[in-house]
């Protein structure tokens, strides 16, 4: 009797949302009919939420962020594959396809999950290989030791997260965020929230310009302020960009019918399968869910993917549907404070203590290594893609 042909399952990116449904998939999976591939630019997996700690801390370990793929697999013998998916192409006979590697590798797929998440610009934008990283880290130790004045541009959670850390460090240090909109973060949350967090960063002697705006990336040192577009001179010889990050999608981009939004976010199904493209799924902050883009989105996300491609895989029904549901944030301010908004019934607030157990004093890390199962090193074969 022939053996019967694996289905091969791709998974592109190896953030949250991607070493989540590799992740789940192991444990589901079946080595003698499947076989699982996990393609990521980056050797090891980046924790970003802990990254502002790490860039600004000089005694925060590197290990906060950069954690080895060695065991999200599990006991699956799934591959990791270090290399850039360029694009995507469908089979025109049928279900499936092929991902296109930078370099012309092509990697063959009956079912693909892309979660390649957002494209971020300055301080958090790592490069790929480890001893690049590391120097971008130390690169960035340094700016803040040796900064007096240093302006962040965006007031969102990754602003006020970096003013927290910078404090906590070098409480004498002058920091100004600038902010576009009349209050921190986004309308999505209640305008007493939005005030409390800048009433608490106000109190650690952060600075906050309201409705203005720094355009482009102006140079910054010399004795000449540095000027908002309204025209306020500000000392600045450290700026930081926290505007936020735009979608990852470009290997998308040739995909027919079009799968992007104006915004480059893909267009997601109730399933997370991308529209027009059943064999296809998106994950994380690529997708036009309406929802805040968070880390803690991702499981989520992950576990409707994971159902839903068993159920194709075995012919049924897909039915496990992601249901946006009440926004959750918790923003720290430094290791010892921070504030929470849980968006059920009425809306409700916490402070310092709450967000210190819950996230400033170790920023999750064990929980993350805990769910995608980092916890031990072993051996994996890793093929390596220039």
């Amino acid at each position: 009797m022939a053996d019967i042909k694996k289905k091969k399952i791709v998974v592109v990116g190896g953030g949250g949302a991607g070493a989540s449904i590799v992740r789940g998939l192991s444990k589901v999976l079946d080595p003698s009919k499947h076989e699982l591939m996990l393609i990521t630019a980056r050797p090891q997996f980046a924790y970003l939420p802990a990254s502002l700690r790490v860039l600004v801390s000089p005694d925060a370990p590197i290990n906060m962020v950069f954690m080895p793929y060695d065991t999200v697999f599990a006991q699956f013998p799934g591959e990791l594959k270090i290399g850039t998916v360029s694009s995507i192409e469908e089979n025109k006979d049928g279900p499936g396809g092929r991902v296109i590697l930078r370099g012309g590798e092509e990697v063959a797929y009956d079912v693909l999950a892309v979660a390649t998440g957002s494209a971020w610009e300055g301080l958090v934008s790592f490069p790929d290989e480890e001893n690049l990283y590391k120097e971008h880290i130390a690169l960035w130790r340094n700016k803040f030791e040796t900064a007096q004045d240093i302006i962040i541009v965006g007031g969102g959670a990754v602003g006020i997260e970096a003013a927290g850390e910078i404090k906590d460090v070098y409480p004498d240090k002058n920091v100004t965020i600038v902010q576009g909109g009349k209050y921190l973060l986004t309308d999505i949350y209640p305008r007493k929230f939005r005030v409390d967090l800048e009433r608490r960063l106000r109190l650690r002697g952060v600075k906050i310009v309201f409705e203005d705006h720094i355009d482009g990336h102006p140079e910054v040192g010399s004795d000449t302020p540095l000027k908002t577009r309204k025209g306020t001179p500000l000392k600045c010889d450290l700026l930081l960009s926290a505007r936020g990050a735009g979608p990852n999608t470009s290997l998308l981009k040739f995909l027919q019918p079009a799968s992007l939004t104006d915004r480059g976010l893909v267009q997601v199904l109730p399933s997370l399968q991308v529209r027009n493209h059943p064999t296809i799924f998106a994950a994380g902050d690529i997708t036009d869910l309406q929802e805040a883009k968070q880390f803690q989105k991702t499981a989520g996300h992950a576990a409707v993917i994971v159902e839903n491609i068993m159920s194709y895989l075995q012919g049924q029904q897909l039915k496990a549907e992601c249901k946006p549901g009440k926004e959750i944030i918790i923003i720290s301010n430094g290791r010892h404070g921070g504030a929470a908004y849980i968006g059920v019934l009425w809306g409700f607030r916490f402070g310092d203590i709450f967000t210190r157990l819950a996230k400033s004093r170790d920023l999750l890390v064990w929980v993350v290594r805990r769910n995608l199962g980092f916890l031990r090193a072993v051996n994996l074969p890793t093929s390596v893609v220039v």
